[in-house]
């Protein structure tokens, strides 16, 4: 990995307000949509891609309706938290992805604008 894209990267992590966590959001932690450079970090991390979605995850979600948990959860904890993707920063801190247990920024609430416009500066990094 680039130095200079990690530095990217940062640079826009940044720009995501933190939230104060409750820490129970874990129920919600699922599969995620994540960049290139993202998963990189996470499967040097982990020694694993967290996101990859196995076949028989695919079929108990056929059968069960059942989605399954991100692979970077253990013992309801984020095992990545630091490297984790923009989607999961963006859990509570932006319109549309509000928290369901109330959690809020500690300063002001992203648009969707903002929060897209982020996205889409990580996929061009």
């Amino acid at each position: 990995m680039k130095k200079k894209s990690i530095e990217k990267l940062e640079a826009l992590y940044k720009r995501i307000p933190e939230i104060d966590c409750k820490g129970l959001c874990h129920p919600s932690c699922s599969i995620v949509p994540a960049e290139d450079l993202e998963v990189k970090r996470a499967r040097k991390r982990m020694s694993c891609n967290p996101f990859r979605v196995s076949n028989k995850d695919l079929e108990l979600a056929k059968t069960t309706g059942k989605i399954p948990s991100c692979g970077a959860l253990k013992d309801n904890r984020c095992t990545i938290h630091s490297v984790r993707p923009a989607i999961c920063r963006l859990y509570g801190s932006a319109e549309g992805l509000e928290c369901p247990f109330g959690c809020q920024p500690k300063k002001r609430k992203l648009t969707r604008q903002e929060a897209f416009f982020i996205m889409r500066e990580i996929r061009e990094i």
